[in-house]
């Protein structure tokens, strides 16, 4: 350090900087070759380092004291353990003794700067800069405190400065591209890091820098471009390729996705999140085989339970079921008394409606595991599903008993309860629930018991009801309006949509439900499509809300649009038969017979595994029918 002196026995030597030190090196150097050997060629002389090391002499202050530099050692000790404000007294016990030395100043206004007190801060590093206009570091600093403070024009003022006193060194090159990025103009955040790679051939920092934060604000275009150039100066950079792999993902590019991220796996081979996202790339780009090539390295260096399950589901949802129990069943293998795999193995095959086979899997969850009370629920469901109600019944009571307050676990009760032949108990159950917290629930699912016990007229009473009791309640509301559909009052449930969105204006399922239903009677499809957009925002990755998008898109005949957006909401959820249905007649309508044919085909072996997930109650028989009138060749398929 410049101005402080360092002691070695009782000889006060001065502090030399990097650069005060490259210097010697070149000046004895050359005095050892030259002994060594007299043709030897001279030394390149690095001037900026020189320079960097003249002005260091300069700021040297020869009566400063052994004493100072022992305060500002004792500050760095500080520093380090996060004691901010223990620094700053050594600072200013270094300063007494040595005041006006530009590291200190600069020092004391870091530490200003990491307490909060940024106008101290900056008080502190304008006088380091009066007192060394050209120290490099105070200008740097004083730029990121000014930038905080947003006064964004002096910041950009001491960054230039800085650029100017150190034209190779990227530190302030990349601080002002940060203040040019926070000012919302990225055009000149892009000047100054490509200022940066013409001073410096080969740096990589400044593109990598700013294309993440630009990948991070969404500005994927600028993002790929200066991404793209940091990969090509530093081919290594792992984060660098995977975030190009994510751009090009979200853009629907799995090829080039893919690429990305085997440029990353040269980098880092046995990167598991690298891996599993270049298996999930392979999968949306077709090739099974390219992507079990990647998960089996990936599972290969871990036995994490965890680790396996992201696979699983990896491969489910791109429909490779087989390939999802696989994995499952071989970490099992691997882990026999690990209650976790048993639960996820569960949790895939009741997602794929395979009810026995999940119930026993649940089953395997020991009741100390922290998992142990979802998946005896979901043991109760799957069981209840595949027509064993009397263990389905049991363990539902031994659940309820210890959780009497979970009103979602009562009414699944009920429902198991009327699957078993008992639809009075399930009814009392229900009824019992309706004076307890979020009652909204219960009046729901009794008022869709009702129904289907064939007393609809009751069902409508009693949401009315509660809807007088508490008439801005949104879930009340909501429910009303979807029975009012569901009995084909089209006019009455929009009504009670719209007194949805007057009370809750960001209710999304409300939105929803507005634009799928003016959709489905072809109605003012410009409103329609403008709710569902709305819901969309806010809830971006809805497979129903997709699906209405689609429908919306139906309606108006733009078969190829509807397509696009029904298959993408089968991505989000491949196994719902309404999704299903409404993908098949969009492939029908673009005379596409074969694949609306697979589509229907695939909708009815869900009903089939669960016949209530049908949508209308009638949907099974809309689709038989919908297949026998397809051509010979299609329906056969």
């Amino acid at each position: 350090m410049g101005a402080l002196r360092a002691t070695l026995g009782s000889r006060v030597l001065p502090l030399l900087t990097r650069a005060s030190v490259l210097c010697l090196a070149l000046a004895t150097g050359g005095a050892d070759a030259a002994s060594t050997s007299r043709k030897a060629p001279a030394a390149h002389v690095d001037r900026e380092a020189m320079r960097e090391a003249m002005d260091s002499a300069a700021h040297d202050d020869p009566a400063a004291s052994s004493a100072s530099y022992a305060h500002f050692l004792q500050s760095r000790l500080l520093h380090l353990e996060g004691n901010h404000r223990g620094a700053v007294d050594e600072l200013r016990l270094a300063l007494a003794t040595d005041d006006g030395n530009p590291q200190l100043l600069t020092q004391l206004g870091e530490e200003y700067a990491r307490l909060g007190d940024l106008e101290r801060a900056e008080r502190e590093l304008r006088r380091a800069v009066e007192k060394a206009p050209t120290y490099y570091p105070a200008h740097v600093l004083l730029g990121r405190v000014l930038m905080e403070s947003g006064n964004l024009a002096r910041a950009r003022q001491h960054l230039r400065r800085a650029v100017a006193l150190r034209p190779r060194d990227p530190e302030a090159y990349l601080v002002l591209s940060q203040l040019h990025l926070d000012a919302k103009a990225p055009d000149e955040a892009v000047k100054v890091v490509e200022a940066l790679a013409h001073a410096l051939p080969g740096e990589a920092s400044g593109y990598r820098r700013l294309g993440l934060a630009l990948a991070e604000r969404g500005d994927a275009a600028r993002a790929e471009r200066l991404l793209t150039k940091a990969a090509e100066r530093d081919p290594g950079d792992v984060e660098v390729w995977s975030t190009l792999a994510r751009l090009h993902e979200e853009a629907g590019k799995a090829k080039e996705a893919e690429d990305a991220l085997a440029h990353a796996l040269e980098a880092d081979p046995d990167s598991r999140e690298v891996l599993l996202s270049a298996g999930r790339a392979a999968l949306k780009g077709g090739s099974v085989t390219r992507a079990r090539a990647y998960f089996d390295r990936l599972l290969s260096l871990s036995s994490s339970p965890e680790l396996a399950v992201r696979v699983a589901f990896s491969y489910l949802a791109a429909n490779q079921s087989a390939a999802a129990e696989a994995v499952l069943e071989a970490a099992r293998k691997d882990n026999p008394g690990e209650p976790r795999l048993a639960y996820y193995a569960g949790l895939v095959a009741e997602r794929m409606r395979r009810f026995s086979t999940a119930a026993v899997a649940f089953a395997d969850v020991s009741p100390d595991a922290e998992v142990f009370p979802d998946a005896r629920v979901r043991q109760a469901r799957c069981l209840s599903l595949s027509g064993d109600h009397t263990r389905a019944l049991v363990l539902y009571r031994a659940a309820v008993k210890e959780t009497p307050a979970d009103l979602e676990l009562r009414v699944a009760y009920a429902r198991a309860l009327e699957r078993g032949g008992s639809p009075a108990k399930a009814e009392a159950v229900l009824r019992e629930a309706l004076g307890g917290e979020g009652a909204a629930m219960a009046y729901e699912a009794l008022a869709a018991l009702l129904e289907r016990q064939g007393r609809a007229g009751e069902a409508l009473t009693l949401l009315r009801d509660a809807v007088a009791r508490s008439p801005k309640d949104q879930d009340l509301l909501f429910s009303l309006g979807a029975a009012l559909e569901r009995q084909g009052d089209v006019t009455g449930a929009l009504a009670r949509m719209r007194t949805v969105l007057m009370v809750a204006p960001d209710h999304a399922a409300a939105m929803n439900f507005i634009g799928y239903l003016l959709a489905q009677h072809g109605r003012d499809l410009d409103e329609a499509e403008r709710l569902v957009r709305r819901a969309l925002a806010l809830r971006p990755d809805s497979a129903a809300f997709v699906d209405s998008l689609g429908w919306v898109y139906f309606q108006r005949g733009e078969a190829r649009k509807a397509v696009e957006l029904l298959e993408r909401a089968v991505d989000l959820s491949p196994d719902e038969p309404a999704i299903l249905e409404h993908l098949g007649d969009a492939y029908l309508k673009a005379a596409r017979a074969a694949e609306a044919a697979a589509s229907w085909k695939r909708a009815l072996e869900v009903l089939t595994l669960e016949p209530e997930a049908a949508e209308p109650a009638g949907q099974r028989t809309a689709l038989e029918r919908k297949l026998k009138a397809l051509p010979s060749p299609a329906a056969g398929r």
